[in-house]
């Protein structure tokens, strides 16, 4: 197997004793046998090292001679170790590197109803790890080969390339993901994404979802016709959420416990009412929802799109309603097992 930190070690071990040979090799010519100036003493040393075969500056007396050999010997020793030690490091990381994206490969051909992420930028990189912390599975699209392969190196599917091409998308698997978010610099290039990934799922995954990055209404409009499902603008939310912050704080920080779940169970949800729940037509005091499960329904949002807020114990529900709810989270995934 493969270790990094041991090819290393046995690289740099090796070129310190290739230059003690090298500096005692210089030193003996240099000090010991006469004649040879500095210059010459060094290039006594690499050809005998090096074994060239050419000839010696000077004439060598017994002495000479017997430490020669010893110097072959062990210069042909320790640069056989050097070499090999860096072909090892070449060749074995280079194996591990294509076996580990061979693998990769095959987990992605593999992996369905997942999200992809089109670039890893800061926006990227906070998405990928809140994914990561809720256990949601995704596949990140990156076209720098240096950023993309230390997001392998943290155990992240990857696909090196540009996500305005077809194929790139395609070995993300977007026909078999459930959504799609492309938060790249340029809204150009979001654009681009956006009506790729639309067209390439239009037959065979028509409910793909796709989240955009825009820098404004305008470049958001313009995503949305394309094919988004929504199309978010960072500075928007960004002023929008600094002002809550000044003018409600508490509010703020009550947002934050729930949407956030540092190191807590209370958390937003919206959870999809399926046929097999039992639920439709039932008012929401008859459905036992709040006692069964204490889950809070904020609201609803109804099959065509109208959203109910603070619904009331006499509105009904029906299949296709998205509740809005609160709660703990261990209840929460009770109350989506019951309702589908």
């Amino acid at each position: 197997m493969f270790d990094s930190e041991q090819v290393a070690s046995s690289v740099r071990r090796g070129l310190v004793f290739l230059c003690l040979v090298l500096l005692s090799g210089t030193l003996w010519f240099w000090k010991i046998e006469e004649g040879y100036p500095l210059l010459d003493a060094l290039y006594m040393t690499v050809i005998t090292i090096s074994t060239v075969g050419f000839k010696e500056v000077h004439e060598l007396d017994a002495s000479g001679k017997a430490f020669v050999v010893v110097l072959i010997i062990a210069g042909l020793t320790i640069l056989t170790y050097t070499l090999s030690s860096v072909g090892r490091a070449i060749v074995e990381g280079s194996l591990q590197r294509y076996v580990g994206r061979q693998r990769m490969v095959r987990e992605i051909e593999n992996i369905k109803d997942h999200f992809v992420i089109c670039g890893h930028g800061r926006m990227g990189q906070i998405l990928c790890e809140e994914l990561e912390r809720e256990g949601v599975p995704f596949v990140v699209i990156d076209g720098e080969a240096e950023t993309a392969e230390h997001l392998r190196r943290a155990g992240y599917k990857v696909v090196e390339g540009d996500a305005t091409e077809d194929d790139v998308l395609q070995q993300a698997g977007v026909v078999r993901a459930r959504g799609l978010v492309a938060v790249v610099s340029r809204d150009v290039d979001n654009l681009y994404i956006t009506l790729s990934a639309r067209q390439m799922c239009r037959e065979e995954n028509p409910e793909l979802y796709i989240l955009s990055r825009a820098t404004d209404q305008q470049a958001g409009e313009k995503i949305k016709r394309a094919g988004a499902d929504r199309a978010i603008s960072p500075y928007v939310i960004g002023g929008m959420r600094l002002v809550q912050a000044l003018l409600r704080p508490t509010v703020c920080d009550f947002v934050d416990i729930a949407t956030q779940n540092r190191g807590l169970d209370l958390m937003f949800e919206e959870l999809k009412i399926g046929s097999g729940g039992g639920l439709h037509g039932v008012a929401i005091k008859d459905s036992d929802i709040r006692r069964s499960f204490d889950v809070i329904i904020i609201a609803i949002k109804k099959s065509n799109g109208q959203m109910v807020f603070n619904p009331g114990p006499d509105v009904l529900l029906e299949v296709e309603d998205v509740l809005i709810t609160m709660g703990d989270k261990s209840q929460l995934k009770r109350l989506a097992v019951a309702i589908c």
